[in-house]
């Protein structure tokens, strides 16, 4: 929690931005995450917490991926039902598989996290 709060700091986030992004965090629970991007830094960060399921990772992973892709679509004056930002969220999606494929079905998830939870 900590360092993503220090990420989310070194770029601007806003002082009641950080403080939604801290309550989120703090909470603990699962099935949570968040997207907060940087016009000015040119950057986002996207978080996902621990999820129950793989059909719940796969939900939040698709919310805040929404969020993500809206950020840019607004970034770069796209229109949302042209083709632009529907290839936009498909190239999002596959920037962000190598790491959501660990969590995209629960026998991956369950070695992925043993493996985890050992380190």
């Amino acid at each position: 929690m900590d360092e993503i709060l220090e990420e989310l700091k070194l770029i601007n986030c806003s002082a009641s931005e950080l403080k939604k992004a801290e309550k989120v965090l703090k909470t603990g629970g699962y099935n949570v995450g968040l997207t907060y991007s940087s016009f000015e830094h040119r950057c986002s960060i996207v978080v996902i917490g621990l999820t129950t399921s793989a059909d719940e990772f796969q939900n939040t992973f698709d919310h805040e991926k929404g969020h993500l892709a809206a950020h840019i679509k607004d970034a770069c004056n796209l229109d949302a039902e042209g083709e632009e930002y529907q290839y936009l969220t498909g190239e999002v999606g596959q920037k962000m598989f190598k790491i959501a494929k660990r969590f995209l079905c629960d026998d991956c998830r369950s070695k992925y996290l043993l493996i985890a939870n050992r380190l």
